[in-house]
């Protein structure tokens, strides 16, 4: 059972780093969803840490795309519309296809290549039968090697920030068996343009993975916002 449950977090996540990586992996998780709010002062209590780390935390999350700071309100679990999808996955196909150009170019080290292999291997055992949260976790696994591969830090970074928006809003719903299928396929041929150093392919295939990736995204967002409507 996680720390936070449990009333006090372990020493080592008593920071503002540990904080901030609790609360995003229960955003990830879907356990928090948009919306719910993030008192300060319950989350120091729950934690056993003062208010200043979970402040600091929050800060974190909000530079990611996370949470929402509002003054004299607090936090809470940011909120996404269509256009904040549309614009992060846009992101995500500049970014990505440039990481997965330099990957190439620079030949992919064998830590790398079993890395991915890996990555991949996992991603297709879990299949449809996984939570969303373990899909999502398992291709940002995936996503973030072949950036890391790329050898820019600041690429890294920034990267992990765009990410951290897109798993968190991908936690919420499981890919049905046909997505996921094509999500595998489209892996295959990044990886497989990786390892034969090929940049222009490398570079095609990560673009045209991370475009379908968000058309799909935008079409379960709003096939949901629509059944809300409904619903009400």
């Amino acid at each position: 059972m996680e720390a936070m449950e449990q009333g006090f977090a372990p020493l080592s996540q008593r920071t503002s780093e540990g904080v901030a990586r609790i609360l995003r992996s229960r955003i990830f998780s879907g356990r928090l969803k948009p919306g719910d709010p993030l008192p300060e002062r319950l989350l120091a209590e729950q934690l056993g840490v003062s208010r200043t780390p979970v402040r600091e935390a929050l800060f974190t999350l909000q530079s990611e795309g996370l949470v929402e700071l509002t003054p004299n309100r607090g936090g809470t679990v940011r909120t996404v519309n269509a256009h904040d999808v549309e614009q992060i996955y846009a992101l995500r196909a500049v970014l990505e296809a440039h990481a997965a150009r330099e990957a190439a170019e620079a030949g992919l080290k064998e830590y790398y290549a079993h890395a991915l292999e890996d990555a991949q291997a996992r991603l297709e055992r879990l299949g449809t039968g996984s939570s969303a949260a373990e899909q999502a976790l398992a291709d940002l696994s995936f996503h973030m090697l072949i950036t890391e591969a790329a050898g820019s830090r600041m690429l890294y970074t920034i990267m992990g920030q765009v990410l951290a928006f897109t798993v968190s809003y991908r936690s919420n719903f499981a890919y049905p068996e046909e997505r996921a299928v094509r999500v595998n396929e489209q892996h295959r041929a990044i990886l497989a343009a990786l390892r034969d150093r090929d940049a222009d392919r490398a570079e095609k295939a990560m673009r045209e993975h991370v475009e379908s990736s968000s058309q799909f995204a935008l079409d379960h967002f709003r096939n949901a916002d629509h059944s809300d409507d409904q619903a009400q």
